[in-house]
């Protein structure tokens, strides 16, 4: 019968260090970050995505009405300049009268600091001056200062004078029919703001130059309210910045080099919204330009403060997450606990069996596939429990070796040759002992004697057959052979003597008993295997070499010894051992005679006797040559050499 063997790799394995329980711990909670990191992500995207959407479209929204709102004021200022120029200009007027209207006019338009009306003149520039050659200025024919304003803000006519005059060069574009504006910067910490308008919409001609303060072009923002978080600026058609609201960071000469005012001057669009990046920020900006001098109302807003609600709403998702997995850690901590429990006692369980412990004390604690495998396991354990039983019972009766591999299936039905060494031995006159004891005096003396007798037999690693009476059966090499079985059967034989020895020098002596026995050893061919009938089998070995192995113990009474072997032995013999060949005999049913040793013991001993006549007064064998001729004769042996027999 074919078996599949394993690899025994008992003391290779080695055990992780990551458990079940550490692998669903991980497990599920890589599952969980992956899941919930990706919806946060994913979310997040969105949420951003729709947030910028909103805030652009919600800028722009905003850039257009404040556009809105800044053409109609400007185009009203230009109208009312234009109505009071005429009025100026009107022949014939009274100079108190044309007094009153320009002071109604400046009580209307308090942040107004300064109208003139003038007309376009050549004027030759200095190459060095950057201005173009024959280009052209603005000549003021009437100024009118608003006196209330400039002493409020206690501002000189000198001052706004020079700054008047800065601005009538840079807004010569007026005298084209376009309205010009340009910011003049600060007096006194006051911006102001320099628009040029023509005359007559749309045609070269004379113009109407109005200084005014810059921040009444975002009045109407910060009336309306307008959060914090939007920066607003202006800018005019090249891009210079105008006036600013909510925005401190940029300065006229940076206004142009901002990605969305680039956009504006370049993109041919009224309006447009772009998220760009300025100084290692982010923003979101839109863009409109109205018609009234091509001004640029550009709104902006932090990346980070309009996403503020998607970083609060990610920053909460992921506290969320954190929650979630500590709870799932703890659920699948003490859920992993309910699967590791059951399966470490199983596993303490297993070590037990392995130890040879079959008595575990485990139960099923639930009715899934871990509950199944430990009921599983309990009727494993009682069933090797049985069979250890069975084993440990038989063992009793049949060699343990044998059992093993019975129980494996590893013996074959029938037998087959093999090189033994048998071993018989037989107690002297116990028949006759036994006959003056009680019958359970007999079953203690033998169950003593024999348990010391195999007991020396299996520490030399022989097997024992069967016991025949007060006889023993013993074999080297029946199942597994081994060059020593010859040597090891003798050292055997040697324990056996000396165990007897002890038997007689203590419990035997106490009952009255003094016991010897005669030991032969022969090795040869065996037919070695189960062997009996259909109903019943024994593993034991059969042949020539048995029977004359019964012959030599036989001898012992013949030649006054206790232990002998045959020459098939002795040949195959370690030198360690002090032997005393004996004369051949002829022995029945053998064609040859066969020559057989007495063994003393061992060479290195000193307690080894020297002769055959230090053994029998050591063993108290009383050897009389009358009596062992009587042997011979009744056993039908011939002696070949008598003479040398009687000798020895």
């Amino acid at each position: 019968m074919n078996r599949k063997t394993f690899p025994q790799n008992k003391d290779t394995f080695r055990p992780s260090h990551f458990t079940i329980r550490v692998k669903l711990l991980l497990i599920i909670s890589g599952i969980l970050i992956a899941a919930l990191s990706g919806m946060i992500f994913v979310a997040t995207y969105y949420f951003r995505d729709y947030s910028k959407k909103l805030i652009q479209e919600y800028n722009l929204g905003q850039a257009q009405l404040i556009g809105v709102k800044l053409n109609e004021e400007l185009d009203h200022l230009s109208y009312s300049v234009r109505q009071l120029s005429a009025i100026i200009n009107e022949r014939g007027i009274p100079a108190q009268r044309r007094d009153a209207y320009v002071a109604d006019f400046f009580a209307y338009n308090p942040d107004v600091v300064f109208i003139g009306l003038g007309a376009a003149t050549l004027q030759n520039s200095a190459p060095e001056s950057g201005e173009p050659e024959n280009a052209r200025t603005i000549q003021l024919r009437h100024s009118y200062y608003n006196q209330e304003f400039m002493r409020r803000n206690e501002l000189r006519t000198e001052a706004v004078g020079a700054a008047i005059n800065d601005g009538t060069g840079r807004l010569r574009t007026a005298f084209e029919g376009n309205t010009a504006i340009k910011d003049l910067g600060e007096l006194n910490g006051i911006p102001l703001l320099a628009i040029a308008v023509p005359l007559i919409r749309g045609q070269p001609g004379p113009v109407v130059m109005v200084i005014m303060e810059a921040d009444h072009l975002l009045r109407s923002v910060r009336e309306s309210g307008i959060t914090e978080i939007f920066q607003i600026f202006l800018v005019n058609e090249r891009g210079e910045l105008l006036s600013r609201f909510h925005n401190t960071e940029i300065t006229p000469e940076s206004a142009r080099t901002i990605p969305i005012v680039k956009n504006l001057l370049g993109s041919g669009s009224d309006n447009g919204s772009q998220e760009y990046s300025y100084e290692d920020k982010e923003y979101l900006g839109s863009y409109q330009i109205i018609s009234f001098g091509r001004i640029g109302i550009v709104s902006t807003v932090p990346a980070d403060r309009a996403f503020e609600a998607v970083y609060l709403i990610q920053a909460q998702n992921l506290k969320i997450m954190l929650i979630v997995l500590v709870l799932a850690f703890l659920f699948v901590y003490f859920f992993a606990r309910t699967l590791s429990a059951p399966i470490r006692r199983l596993l303490r369980a297993t070590g037990r069996i392995e130890d040879g412990d079959y008595d575990v004390d485990i139960a099923p604690t639930t009715h899934d596939e871990i509950g199944t495998l430990t009921n599983s396991f309990i009727s494993m354990a009682h069933g090797l429990a049985e069979r250890q039983k069975i084993k440990d019972t038989f063992g009793k009766f049949v060699n343990p070796a044998i059992v093993n591999r019975a129980l494996n299936s590893d013996l074959r039905l029938g037998g087959e040759e093999r090189i033994c060494t048998i071993l018989f031995s037989d107690l002297r006159n116990f028949t006759g002992m036994s006959e003056k004891l009680k019958p359970e005096e007999v079953v203690s003396i033998l169950t003593e004697y024999f348990t010391r007798m195999v007991d020396c037999v299996h520490d030399e690693g022989g097997v024992v057959d069967k016991f025949i009476g007060d006889a023993v059966m013993a074999h080297w090499g029946a199942l597994v052979a081994n060059p020593g079985d010859p040597s090891s059967a003798v050292r055997a034989a040697l324990r056996m003597r000396t165990a007897l020895l002890e038997l007689n020098s203590d419990s035997f002596r106490k009952r009255g008993l003094n016991l010897r026995f005669g030991i032969g050893i022969n090795t040869g061919t065996v037919l070695a295997g189960q062997i009996g009938s259909e109903r019943r089998l024994e593993y034991t070995v059969i042949g020539d070499a048995v029977n004359l192995t019964s012959r030599i113990e036989y001898l012992n009474k013949h030649f006054g010894t206790d232990i002998l072997i045959s020459h098939y032995t002795y040949e195959k013999l370690d030198p360690i051992f002090h032997t005393v060949e004996l004369p051949p005999i002829q022995i029945k049913g053998k064609s040859n005679p066969e020559t057989v040793y007495a063994v003393l013991g061992l060479r290195n001993n000193p307690a080894t006797p020297a002769s055959l006549n230090e053994l029998r007064e050591l063993l108290s064998i009383e050897y009389n040559p009358d009596i062992a001729r009587k042997y011979i004769e009744a056993s039908s042996d011939i002696i070949l050499d008598e003479k040398a027999l009687f000798e020895k």
